[in-house]
Parts: C-alpha cells; structure tokens; sequence
C-alpha cells in the first residue's frame, strides 16, 4: 500500500477554510465528494463516523496536527487527504491550533493496515521539521512531493512497502 494510492494529488487541499474540527472534516470530506473519491451518499454517514472517532478522543497529536481517522463499511479501500489550515483549526479545546491534519479511512476490516497506517503517519508527523515543510508548502505540488517524501521515508526509496530502513529519514 502506498501512501500516494492513499493520499492522491487531488485529495490534498492547501488552503482549508474551515476554522473548527467539524467545520474541517465536512470540507475535507465534501472536497472528497467533489473529487469522486466518495459518493454524495456516502458523504453524510461519513461525517458522523469521523464525529463520533472524535468524540471519543481528539486525533490531535501535538505540534499542530491531527490524524482524523475512521475504520468504516462504507469504503473497499484506503483512502486519504491532506489538507492545510493557515490560520489553523480549533481541533480541541487543550490544543492548540492544528495546521495539518492528514485525514484517513480504512476499510472496516482492515484493522491490522488501518494500524499500520496509523503508526506511520503519526511516526512521520512526529518530525517537527517535516510538519514546518508541510506547514510552509503553498502549493498543492509541493504537497504532493512532501507526500512521496513521507512514503520515502516510511517504506524506503522504492516507496512500494515492506521496507522501513528510511522511515526515522527526515527531508532537508
């Protein structure tokens, strides 16, 4: 699984408008709709999923991101955004403002690669130096290479899987 078949160049949003955590997940996810990534009646049932992930517990990990995640029946396969806040994103009220929240969907019963998947994003997204890349990015080609530049440093050069020894690589 690579993380550019997840993250695709038209499901990254350089410029979210939204200023709280529901206002973001509803673009996010309406900008998923607009892309024909999810169906218009997948959209509505999703939302409420990523609601009631966050109701549980915030998704923001610190240093200005969030990882909005959801396993869910209503898809076949992973998929992703990133987008980018420049004022930044209410996430939670002990938080401060999030800039970048990659969010996510696994298929229900992906459990074990909804982990994986997990594990490596907040793993990257723990690098301050690459949240300020992503953060400084202005267009949505920058984003998209800093996305291959994370599936580098998950998987190796290859960026295809199974290989980790580049994943604690952070870019120049």
């Amino acid at each position: 699984m690579r993380l550019s078949e997840i993250i695709t160049p038209e499901a990254v949003i350089p410029k979210l408008r939204a200023t709280d955590r529901d206002e973001a997940i509803l673009e996010i996810v309406d900008h998923l709709v607009e892309q024909k990534r999810i169906s218009e009646q997948q959209k509505d049932d999703l939302v409420v999923e990523f609601l009631k992930r966050e109701a549980l517990g915030t998704t923001a990990i610190g240093h200005g991101v969030a990882i909005p995640h959801v396993k869910t029946d209503k898809l076949k396969e992973f998929m992703g955004a990133l987008a980018i806040s420049r004022s930044g994103v209410e996430f939670s009220y002990d938080e401060p403002p999030v800039n970048v929240i990659f969010l996510f969907l696994s298929p229900a019963r992906a459990v074990s690669g909804h982990l994986k998947l997990l594990a490596h994003i907040g793993g990257i997204l723990r690098h301050e130096n690459y949240v300020k890349l992503l953060k400084d990015a202005q267009t949505r080609e920058e984003l998209v290479d800093l996305v291959k530049d994370a599936e580098r440093m998950i998987f190796g050069e290859g960026g295809g899987g199974g290989d980790d020894k580049d994943k604690d690589r952070v870019p120049a």
